[in-house]
């Protein structure tokens, strides 16, 4: 197994090439200098000559104040490695250019791309290489289609490439259809028969793709089998159905012995901010069911888990993710629930300051468990404790939202069960959080990089189903809330008086 593993992060290349998630050449840059936080080795800032758009916003990586290496993405062709390597022309430093050039070497690939017998092949890899070698300080060779191509024949092309003075040979599961066990397979071959993977003087690079859902096992595999650096992308984006996950393989590399001698740059404190921004440039949201930025990681519903979750956190957790700033625990209260999870919902939000006798409890609960909605919400619940005179302080219950846009402001009045007030700012979510705090005494402040939203379809009706990261003033103990409705401004409405209505149970004491 490598002990020093490399990270490439193609997040701004084959993750810009995702259908529907392509970034500006100002988005690319902010990322990049995200991804430069994280602590990835390398970054690749695209494909210059696929368009003017992105050879601009490659210079203007290469150009900026990165410690990661930079590449960029170059066809096997003598002109087009000509004008990319013209971008690190100005890098301050030479050492951090890396050029990688890539060429299919499976059957199928070089009969319907090259459409060149496969002996020409070696030929073109070899001119490539010494062409490239001439005009930047590092090359990396990517074969396409590697995993499909003929053992003998990829070791050959292996063999050209290093003696042409390739520094990375990149290995491409570009179907994502490898097993485990047949990727441990390839990089054991590729060793045995290339002595400079061996030594690392020519590193040994994956770069696996998950139409089968196997692209983080299978880079894992080659980790284990030597291989010394693994191509990733933040969320996984990339073609198709995307490649090896960054979060996830940081996740698993800090959690797991069987890679604890594997050392990393990785500062997933830092991948917060990263994913906050990669949602927004997105402009969607990964399923909350996703390991390490879903939602529902570490939220537990079923009363047997809830239960065992109070105990001891480790009983249905494997590794805690808290470290990563992304998803904070949570007790969602539904006819699923028992009274350990219903407790600790009460005592956490009120502080400790309510405690429920086990009557109560009970009574709680069996009204929790035949309400018709999924999940009883902050303010569900608070209506509950009012109701059985547990607490003496009415809720605030949200009554009706109406908002308009013009000049580019959005203007949002809503009202309640007690107060009724205007906002404006220019997001939805900075006109909500301006008029619930001109109507509460209770400031709060929304984090609006953290706001996901999912549709759903509840009763025939399409929904919107929002999770939010609320942060009240100026302290930095987050709630983590949702709401679903049929528009986004009734959702966020909910979402910001569960906050109002949490802090108002925190700061009341329960009723003689």
């Amino acid at each position: 197994m490598t002990e020093n593993l490399r990270i490439l992060d193609t997040t701004l290349r084959d993750g810009d090439q995702s259908a529907g998630f392509a970034f500006t050449p100002e988005q690319k840059l902010r990322l990049a200098f995200l991804l430069d936080a994280c602590g990835v080795d390398c970054i690749e800032a695209g494909f210059p000559c696929s368009s003017p758009a992105d050879y601009a916003a490659c210079r203007k990586i290469v150009k900026a104040d990165i410690k990661a290496d930079i590449a960029v993405m170059s066809r096997c062709i003598a002109a087009d490695i000509m004008k990319t390597a013209e971008l690190f022309s100005d890098i301050n430093d030479s050492s951090r250019a890396v050029l990688h050039i890539t060429v299919p070497v499976s059957d199928i690939q070089i009969r319907t791309k090259l459409h060149k017998p496969v002996n020409e092949i070696i030929s073109l890899i070899r001119d490539s290489v010494t062409l490239a070698v001439s005009l930047v300080h590092k090359v990396e060779i990517g074969f396409e289609d590697a995993t499909r191509a003929e053992y003998p024949f990829l070791a050959a092309c292996c063999h050209a490439a290093v003696a042409s003075g390739a520094s990375v040979i990149n290995i491409a599961d570009t179907t994502g259809s490898l097993l485990p066990e047949e990727m441990s397979g390839i990089v054991h071959f590729l060793i045995r028969e290339i002595p400079s993977f061996s030594t690392d003087s020519v590193l040994l690079s994956i770069h696996c793709h998950n139409d089968c859902g196997l692209a983080l096992a299978c880079t894992l595999a080659a980790v284990k089998a030597g291989a010394s650096q693994v191509e990733v992308t933040a969320g996984g984006l990339g073609e198709r159905c995307g490649n090896t996950p960054l979060e996830e393989l940081s996740y698993v590399l800090s959690s797991h012995r069987d890679f604890s001698t594997v050392a990393v740059k990785l500062k997933p404190e830092y991948f917060a901010d990263l994913f906050r921004t990669l949602f927004t440039c997105c402009g969607t949201d990964f399923s909350p069911l996703k390991p390490v930025t879903g939602w529902n990681i570490d939220s537990h519903a079923s009363g047997l888990h809830q239960q065992g979750i109070s105990l001891d956190p480790f009983s249905y957790i494997a590794s805690p993710v808290q470290s990563y700033g992304l998803v904070h625990r949570r007790i969602i209260l539904s006819r699923h629930s028992g009274k350990a999870g219903l407790l600790a919902a009460v005592n956490n939000l009120s502080g400790g300051t309510i405690r429920l006798t086990d009557y109560e409890a009970g009574i709680l609960l069996s009204e929790i468990k035949v309400s018709e909605k999924n999940e009883t919400g902050i303010t569900d619940l608070c209506i509950l404790l009012y109701n059985h005179k547990i607490i003496s302080d009415e809720p605030v219950i949200p009554r009706a939202v109406s908002l308009r846009y013009e000049n580019n402001l959005f203007t949002v009045h809503v009202s309640t069960s007690q107060k009724a007030g205007e906002g404006t700012g220019p997001t939805l979510e900075s006109a909500i959080l301006d008029a619930v705090n001109k109507i509460s005494a209770d400031s709060v402040s929304i984090t609006t990089l953290s706001v996901s939203r999912y549709f759903a379809y509840n009763s025939g009706e399409a929904q919107t189903r929002i999770y939010a990261e609320i942060t009240e003033g100026t302290e930095k103990n987050p709630y983590t809330v949702s709401a679903c409705s049929r528009t986004e401004a009734d959702a966020l409405f909910c979402c910001l008086l569960d906050v109002i209505n949490g802090i108002r149970l925190r700061n009341k004491k329960e009723t003689a």
